[in-house]
């Protein structure tokens, strides 16, 4: 089930309980979910456990890097006009699996071009954007839909909007890369915990596998995959064994407020209270004094609700 952050709806129930200055998120599923909350007026920490979601973060959120230069663009955004040697690609395992011919050549194109860029930010801009034109190439393939743009043109499109995104952002963000273990707490007003579910592989966790793949320079999935998992071993949960909350606790140690979000679907709301949300008030018992769910309805037909649990 992808996560649904709704950044508006909890800040309004945080706000309820205290006032919030600065958040903490110690693990995040996607950069686009900090997009309305990196534009708030206050101090926003985040930490990525794999280098390439660091990477995305540090492109699309830190403004001060600024845009992509237009003379690297004419440089490095080229029109392929000839098929590459297929068997110089070193992706060329997924060809009509994940991606078309076309797609491919691109791909081992861009990455190559990469390390042509000098400036170190500007790099992370250019590869970013890959990780966007991937997300457009794999959901329109997912539903069959025909992609519209030649792959330079999309290139440059997603560059110009990487431009639009940032401009004007002077949030306070701090970015870091730490594995679980290494990760401190931080003296924070909000700590915020997106939950990431054991054994579901989502569009999303594929798009980063694919794309920490791809940026290593090989096609083995697996090997990412495995690699994404056990980065996250001590964080992600399971609602059908019992679950090892140190990780949240330790890191939520100097929070005024903690916030445990996630979304569901196709389990009833009683059932995530009994084998989540009751254990988890245990764990926390003796940090908090109080905690309050909360459920927003998505599609109750599919019993599609997103949650919050805070604890204060």
């Amino acid at each position: 089930m992808n996560l649904r952050l709704q950044s508006s709806w909890l800040l309004e129930a945080v706000s309820e309980v205290g006032t919030v200055d600065s958040v903490f998120f110690p693990v995040i599923h996607r950069f686009s979910a900090l997009n309305w909350l990196s534009r708030r007026d206050f101090a926003l920490t985040v930490n990525a456990v794999t280098a390439s979601q660091a990477m995305i973060l540090r492109a699309w959120l830190d403004g001060q890097n600024g845009s992509f230069s237009a003379s690297n663009l004419q440089k490095f955004n080229q029109q392929i006009r000839n098929p590459l040697d297929l068997s110089m690609n070193p992706f060329r395992a997924w060809k009509d699996r994940w991606f078309d011919r076309q797609q491919l050549d691109y791909l081992f194109y861009w990455r190559e071009a990469a390390f042509e860029i000098e400036e170190e930010t500007q790099r992370e801009i250019f590869w970013s954007a890959v990780y966007q034109i991937m997300s457009c190439w794999l959901s329109n393939r997912a539903v069959e839909m025909q992609n519209l743009c030649q792959p330079d043109e999309l290139m440059g499109l997603m560059l110009n909007r990487h431009g639009e995104f940032i401009r004007g952002r002077e949030a306070k963000i701090s970015i870091s890369n730490c594995s679980l273990d290494e990760l401190a707490a931080k003296e924070v007003c909000l700590t915020v915990f997106p939950l990431i579910f054991a054994d579901e592989e989502t569009p999303e966790t594929t798009l980063q596998v694919i794309f920490s793949a791809w940026q290593s320079g090989h096609d083995d999935l697996e090997h990412a995959r495995r690699e994404l998992k056990v980065a996250l071993r001590k964080y992600q949960i399971s609602i059908e064994r019992p679950n090892d909350f140190y990780t949240f606790t330790k890191l939520s140690a100097n929070s005024q407020i903690t916030a445990i979000v996630w979304s569901g679907a196709d389990l009833p709301p009683t059932l995530y209270e009994q084998e989540l949300v009751m254990p988890l008030q245990k764990a926390f018992a003796g940090r908090y004094s109080r905690s309050r769910l909360l459920m927003k309805a998505v599609d109750r037909s599919s019993d599609s609700f997103d949650y919050q649990l805070l604890f204060y």
